[in-house]
């Protein structure tokens, strides 16, 4: 198997941790030219990877229920970027919830990342 191969089938298995195709956002001319965590944060935040949308009343309930049953977290993030109360609603917070979660998870890959990258190159 070659590096570029080991790089498209890693992301491909990362990405289920993610909620999110790594490889939809890395073309396959700079997928070999990624070096490190950081680079590959980078392209995948300006592409708007993380930004996780979440549609529909009962999607949105059903995401808070199993990941912020209390709505703590969702209020508390919404909150840090300057929405009122009246501008929120389950859509809203599930949304900022699962986009947080989304770039908490890549970071809690970022030494795999790392060490996939370094081995490939």
């Amino acid at each position: 198997m070659t590096n570029k191969e080991k790089r498209i089938e890693f992301f491909d298995r990362i990405s289920e941790d993610l909620g999110f195709d790594v490889n939809e956002y890395v073309d396959d001319e700079s997928l070999m030219d990624i070096t490190d965590c950081n680079e590959l944060y980078d392209i995948l935040e300006d592409a708007g990877a993380f930004d996780i949308e979440i549609i529909y009343y009962h999607n949105a309930i059903k995401y808070l229920r199993d990941n912020d049953a209390s709505l703590h977290e969702s209020i508390e993030i919404a909150s840090e970027m300057g929405f009122e109360t009246k501008a929120l609603n389950s859509e809203l917070l599930a949304s900022l919830l699962a986009t947080n979660n989304a770039r908490l998870d890549f970071e809690d890959l970022r030494n795999e990342i790392d060490e996939l990258l370094i081995n490939t190159q």
